[in-house]
């Protein structure tokens, strides 16, 4: 087997395991929109079965039946979160050093922490988080750096960010690698307000809970700001979505356009004409995560590995306590605190 591809047809040759929404709606929507790129070599669970999904049907083996990955150079596995480390062992004990894998969030649950170790037995390990390959990030991003803005104050996710991936969404808007410092507050009519300062000095406000059809995105800067147009802010420059036959075709803040390609706007369909850019997150999602494979194809893994397991603790430590602040024994990155959160997680089962 080759070391990125098949050697018959060029393709890299994936086996999806787990057969549930996230699956149904996403991946495999998204693996039809790239099939120059990606061969489907099976769909995996724990029962046989017949799953219809994109405009096909796909016979679903037993996991039970994968008995080695001689054919298989990429993994893609979406499956419950109690699953992830019984699975995990499974695939690892049919020999995975030469097969990539690419493993949703959270990744693992905290109390599994400790199984973050064995991914070193995949050849590679990325993390399809589509949350920071969203289609408008580019044109934001694009704005921010023109200087159009000014200095940047502030980040707000009204919303429009749920959990780890807004973390992620928020690093990626920002240009951050990780999270310095973060808490995690009640607000006014049963909301709830994380504050998220990055480790380029930048702040990020997420207010949940989530809830796209009303959300909304705006970027503060000392110039001037830009935001989502389902926000009331009639002097900021507009993220805005253009919508032709039903598909999106573009997303522009000001000179700052992002054009959809076919296989991209395929994937958009569903929405009402007027929606917002926020309001049509699943669309939005499902394009982020063709770039994902897009970034595969091209090499890459799509978002860190240990990004992602930043996000995980982050959110655990925010939901349990409301607050977070990045030392060697709570950063997830250094060697301590990767030993401590693998003791820890031992003691909760």
């Amino acid at each position: 087997m080759s070391g990125t591809a098949s050697a018959t047809n060029g393709k890299r040759r994936i086996a999806v395991v787990g057969v549930g929404k996230r699956v149904r709606e996403a991946v495999l929507p998204a693996l039809c929109a790239i099939e120059e790129s990606f061969e489907v070599v099976g769909l995996y669970a724990r029962t046989a079965r017949t799953l219809e999904a994109a405009g096909r049907e796909w016979p679903v083996v037993p996991l039970s039946d994968l008995h080695d990955l001689k054919d298989v150079d990429l993994l893609y596995v979406a499956v419950g979160k109690d699953a992830v480390p019984s699975v995990l062992q499974q695939l690892l004990s049919l020999g995975a050093s030469d097969t990539d894998l690419l493993i949703d969030t959270p990744v693992v649950r905290f109390r599994h922490f400790r199984h973050v170790a064995s991914l070193s037995g995949f050849r590679r390990v990325g993390v399809p988080e589509d949350c920071a390959f969203l289609p408008w990030i580019k044109p934001v991003r694009d704005c921010l750096a023109s200087g159009v803005l000014g200095d940047l104050d502030e980040l707000v996710l009204w919303k429009s960010g749920y959990a780890y991936h807004g973390l992620a969404t928020a690093k990626t808007i920002l240009g951050a690698d990780g999270v310095r410092r973060a808490s995690r507050k009640p607000v006014e009519n049963g909301l709830f307000e994380r504050r998220l300062h990055l480790d380029n000095g930048t702040w990020a406000t997420i207010v949940e809970p989530r809830d796209y059809a009303s959300g909304w995105v705006q970027v503060i800067g000392s110039k001037g700001s830009l935001c989502d147009q389902a926000r009331e802010a009639p002097k900021s420059l507009h993220l805005e979505v253009a919508v032709q036959d039903g598909l999106c075709r573009s997303l522009r803040v000001g000179d700052h356009v992002a054009e959809l390609d076919e296989a991209e706007a395929s994937l958009t369909a569903g929405d009402p004409e007027d929606a917002s850019v926020i309001a049509r997150h699943e669309a939005m999602k499902r394009v982020g995560l063709l770039g994902v494979l897009r970034n595969v194809r091209d090499g890459g893994m799509g978002y860190p590995l240990e990004a992602a397991v930043e996000d995980t603790v982050v959110d655990y430590w925010l939901e349990r306590l409301g607050r977070y602040r990045a030392t060697p024994v709570t950063d997830p990155g250094a060697p301590l605190a990767r030993c401590l959160l693998s003791v820890l997680s031992r003691l909760g089962g």
